[in-house]
């Protein structure tokens, strides 16, 4: 009888390491290969275009953790960090003189520029079990004002590509003040707040760190 209790444990026990594998494990090593294979995408775009666009390495995980401050689930914060990778791959279409114009672009050449979130969602609608990250690939420069009820995660993506942006070109302090002053129009103000918050408590963690260094030195 003891040894049925055993063969009954021993099955049990197999069975939950087999739907842990199914359902936690193996969804995650899906989820880390797809991103390898996309990054190449964004490594092609920020090559064509030198740099100026598709960088996603900072994206990716910047806004998976301003997505974790919003309790945004697991699912969607991966279906965001997908869409990172995907999001400017439709400047395949815009000419290079435009994408690489060193002058001020013209209104012609900014609406064509614009058209690339609107390809690159076409093109991964054509990506075999990837149509469902279109609409954030579509919507990842959504302006709040004009489209409250998008999904949190474009506007997160809307604001973070713009913070990353302007604090490459200038600072994280004017990034961040363009992104208070844009809350509730431009930008959505719960993604705001937590990219705000997330940038704020990482400067603290720098600067903690930079403190402990140099104590080990007196």
């Amino acid at each position: 009888m003891q040894g049925a209790w055993w063969a009954f444990g021993i099955t049990i026990a197999s069975l939950a390491a087999l739907a842990y594998y199914a359902f936690v494990i193996l969804p995650a090593r899906i989820h880390r290969w797809r991103c390898e294979g996309l990054r190449a995408f964004a490594r092609l775009i920020e090559l064509r275009t030198q740099g100026r666009y598709g960088k996603a390495e900072p994206m990716a995980e910047l806004a998976s953790a301003v997505a974790q401050r919003l309790g945004i689930p697991l699912h969607e914060r991966r279906r965001m960090e997908l869409a990172v990778y995907l999001r400017d791959i439709g400047m395949v279409a815009i000419p290079y003189p435009v994408l690489n114009k060193r002058t001020p672009l013209t209104p012609a050449e900014r609406e064509l520029i614009g058209r690339h979130a609107e390809i690159s969602a076409s093109i991964t609608e054509q990506i075999p079990g990837l149509w469902h990250v279109a609409p954030i690939v579509r919507l990842h420069h959504v302006v709040y004002s004009e489209q409250p009820d998008a999904p949190l995660t474009a506007h997160i993506l809307s604001a973070l590509d713009d913070w990353l942006r302007i604090a490459e070109c200038a600072d994280a302090d004017t990034a961040s003040s363009v992104l208070k002053q844009g809350a509730g129009a431009r930008y959505h103000p719960l993604a705001t707040q937590a990219i705000l918050s997330e940038v704020h408590q990482r400067a603290l963690n720098s600067v903690q760190t930079l403190t402990r260094s140099a104590a080990l030195w007196l």
